[in-house]
């Protein structure tokens, strides 16, 4: 509609009839998705109800952040020695993605122990550590529908998706006082909300002092000595 405005107006010349071709989207009402932020308890609930790989996913996504794309993009490599999660990767609409620019989440070797031995395990032997029966990272959508809403549904809390549990780890570092450039750094996010923030950085060591205060609610319920169940997907 601009652009047959411009062209009546004189604004821009095309050949006769050029505007034809053009669809215009037809207005919907759009769908709303419902976001739940978590509260520990229930996450641990998804956890402990959820099979494998799933009850992993669940758990890497609540304790970091990250976002469900990125988490299936990992490959055993992706998590080094020191505990440092290298993500540059995507895996969205089954096709694997490669980012521009590596970013770098640490975790704590002893905090996040339970969550580091889950990924080593469940990565032994495999090219992808969310691997499905076909060799492929898992879908999301499939496993949204097949594992992660019956769940919510069985634990009595309505959730739109995966994003939730990201959605709640930010949420909760808000009401924490950590740093918007510490959060953003987290969350991959490019811009920071604050303007007197946006020529600071944040370190590793910030990311990972500030992602211990979701660790401190999430892992140390965990029991002592539980083993990852058998993986079946």
């Amino acid at each position: 509609m601009v652009l047959r405005w411009a062209e009546r107006n004189g604004e821009i010349q095309q050949p006769v009839g050029w505007l034809e071709g053009i669809r215009l989207p037809r207005v919907t009402g759009g769908t709303k998705v419902i976001r739940t932020e978590l509260l520990p308890e229930q996450v641990l609930a998804f956890v402990e109800r959820m099979k494998e790989p799933y009850s992993t996913l669940v758990l890497l996504l609540a304790a970091t952040g990250l976002r469900g794309e990125e988490a299936v993009g990992f490959k055993p490599a992706d998590l080094d020695s020191n505990g440092i999660l290298h993500i540059h990767r995507v895996y969205y609409h089954g096709q694997v993605e490669e980012l521009e620019t590596e970013r770098l989440l640490s975790l704590d070797l002893v905090l996040h122990a339970e969550l580091i031995a889950r990924l080593r395990f469940l990565g032994t032997g495999r090219e992808w550590i969310f691997q499905s029966r076909a060799g492929n990272p898992l879908n999301l959508g499939n496993a949204r529908s097949r594992y992660l809403q019956p769940t919510a549904a069985a634990i009595g809390v309505r959730i739109g998706g995966w994003h939730d549990f990201r959605h709640t780890l930010i949420r909760s570092l808000r009401r924490a006082g950590v740093n918007p450039v510490v959060i953003s750094g987290i969350a991959g996010h490019s811009k920071v909300e604050l303007a007197a923030e946006v020529y600071d950085k944040a370190s590793a060591a910030d990311m990972r002092q500030a992602l211990s205060v979701i660790g401190e609610q999430l892992l140390p319920q965990l029991l002592p000595g539980d083993s990852v169940q058998s993986v079946s997907c």
